[in-house]
């Protein structure tokens, strides 16, 4: 796999994802308020053409993804990395929401969050998405990306295609700054599993804490309850979240640096930043098209 071919998956992937989205409300009508099948049907359109272009290509496939072994002081100190990195990714989301809103909270007020059990929606928002996207993300695409020769310049793409795949502004902004926290992640370990991992432990936490707040208050996301925040309160919550940012980010920043030093790959994250010097040519028409489809689709209200 190389950027050319990434490139190529991405365009697939992105042109599936729309005609899946399109494709059930016209052909499956009764299924459009199903928010866990059409997670599922979307990830899958995300993930499947990079599968079949590593497994049908000459790589080997665990080898290329990435999927290796942890040490377990490493597998723990995840949690505690999703902890300190967890408050800069709600900055980013909320910073967005001066410009637009809050796509999780609309998309939880569209969708009778009540009738859903918990069980469905943890398999599919903290189980199943996270391993797609990162599959896909940090596997398919950071990889391939990374033989152009830099893995800085791979990081930055790859978490744009990551924060792409959202198809809306909202979620692009924080999954961006979240992509590149991944793929450092990954570098640091030396397994996708960790991005997996975190991945999964960010996306858990709001299915939990989504339940524990329909459970005080069934109506909490409905359409009347799912108010808007305001411009002036917005404020002071982005002033708290960057004073707890500033304070947490570089406890994250060092538990990275010892999981690197822990599992003898220190020297990786150090190169990631040197390779920001080195030139990469990774855009090619089809990534260009797919951006394109990408922005139209946001801009759908």
């Amino acid at each position: 796999m190389n950027s050319k071919k990434v490139n190529l998956v991405f365009l697939i992937s992105i042109i599936l994802y729309v005609l899946c989205a399109f494709g059930i409300g016209y052909f499956l009508p009764e299924m459009t308020n199903n928010l866990v099948f059409a997670n599922l049907i979307c990830e899958v359109a995300i993930l499947a053409p990079g599968l079949l272009f590593v497994l049908f290509s000459k790589e080997k496939f665990g080898e290329f993804m990435g999927f290796s072994k942890m040490k377990i002081g490493t597998v723990l100190a995840i949690i505690p990395f999703t902890m300190f990195t967890s408050p800069v990714i709600t900055l980013f989301n909320l910073i967005t929401q001066f410009f637009v809103e809050n796509t999780a909270v609309n998309m939880m007020s569209d969708f009778n969050m009540a009738e859903m059990s918990f069980g469905q929606m943890f398999f599919t928002i903290a189980i199943f998405a996270p391993f797609c996207e990162e599959a896909a993300c940090r596997g398919v695409y950071y990889r391939g990306y990374k033989k152009s020769g830099s893995a800085f310049w791979a990081m930055m793409l790859s978490a744009l295609l990551f924060g792409l795949v959202h198809m809306n502004v909202n979620q692009a902004v924080y999954a961006f700054a979240m992509g590149i926290l991944a793929v450092l992640l990954v570098e640091a370990t030396g397994s996708l599993w960790s991005s997996v991992l975190y991945h999964g432990l960010i996306n858990g936490s709001q299915v939990v804490l989504m339940y524990v707040m329909l459970k005080a208050d069934p109506q909490v996301y409905t359409e009347a309850a799912a108010e808007p925040i305001t411009a002036e309160m917005l404020v002071y919550v982005i002033a708290a979240y960057l004073a707890i940012a500033a304070v947490c980010l570089p406890l994250g920043w060092a538990l990275l640096v010892w999981m690197g030093e822990h599992e003898g790959r220190y020297g990786m994250l150090r190169q990631v930043w040197e390779d920001r010097k080195k030139r990469a040519r990774l855009i090619s028409i089809p990534l260009i098209m797919a951006v394109i489809i990408c922005i139209v689709m946001m801009m759908i209200p």
